[in-house]
């Protein structure tokens, strides 16, 4: 009985060789055939290196709208008084003038541009402000010594601006934050306004003393002008979809003077500027990304 079990075990171990072969020295066996993969333990998985994904698109239209007030009140200067006669109306000396009043009205605006996106964190456009007609009113009053012996006039000047504007900017944007539905922005930019201006100029004079008279005089001219503009932004964007962005920001926008001289009555040249000032603007636009 022992006999015959030696024997079957030899036969078994004889057998399993037989189907599992030699191995090799170092566990793999001839026929290049991996032990462990042979045991059914799946190989490991390579897992592929992260590769950067390009933003979807490059450039993108703008179109917004906003409301702007003064930041400070705009200087207003005049030169060239009508004193040039006839007399009592010719000055002897020059006009000293009274507290000046001036007013300045709210402008709305549009603004269409086209801009691109340069880096994810850099983008910049070009846009077209065009603005309401915007009002400026002054008032003062004045007076000077006449030619005529011991006479003084005394006068009232009332003048009226209304200017349109547009303006074009070149600006640049940083974001914040990477782009997405949540985006803070800041930016600056520089470009030229070209205004349309259209002024009035009332005027009454009287003269009182050796040679008492009164006279009225209404002049009105209309020319353009142009000047330096320069803004600061800053703001948030919302991304509700990838081909569209809204944009809610403030803009500090400097503007130059505007400048218009008319010949009134008394054949003098008289210039009146309403100077160069900053504004505050609230803003909201929508972006259009495109190829």
């Amino acid at each position: 009985m022992d006999v015959m079990k030696i024997k079957s075990a030899c036969i078994a171990l004889v057998a399993m060789a037989a189907v599992c072969g030699p191995a090799s020295a170092d566990g793999m066996r001839p026929g290049g055939g991996d032990g462990i993969k042979d045991l059914g333990v799946p190989a490991p998985i390579p897992v592929p290196a992260p590769i950067p994904i390009r933003e979807g698109f490059s450039y993108y239209l703008r179109a917004d709208i906003g409301y702007a007030w003064a930041a400070d009140n705009a200087s207003f200067s005049e030169t060239g008084i009508g004193t040039a006669g006839p007399l009592p109306f010719i000055a002897a000396t020059p006009p000293v003038f009274g507290a000046l009043s001036t007013e300045t009205h709210e402008v709305f605006m549009g603004t269409i541009g086209a801009g691109a996106y340069f880096t994810p964190r850099f983008r910049g456009d070009i846009t077209l402000d065009f603005r309401g007609k915007q009002g400026f009113d002054a008032n003062t009053t004045y007076a000077y010594a006449s030619q005529s012996p011991a006479t003084t006039v005394n006068g009232v000047l009332r003048e009226t601006f209304r200017m349109r504007g547009t303006v074009t900017m070149v600006n640049g944007y940083f974001d914040i934050l990477p782009r997405g539905a949540f985006t803070p922005y800041v930016g600056a930019g520089i470009g030229f306004v070209y205004y349309d201006v259209e002024r009035t100029q009332f005027t009454q004079e009287t003269a009182v003393g050796g040679s008492p008279a009164v006279r009225f005089s209404n002049a009105t001219s209309q020319d353009s002008d142009w000047g330096l503009a320069a803004a600061l932004m800053a703001g948030v964007s919302f991304s509700f979809d990838h081909r569209w962005a809204i944009d809610v920001g403030y803009r500090a926008q400097y503007l130059d003077e505007a400048s218009l001289v008319l010949h009134t009555p008394g054949g003098t040249l008289n210039k009146a500027t309403f100077g160069d000032h900053w504004e505050h603007q609230a803003r909201i636009g929508i972006r259009w990304n495109i190829w």
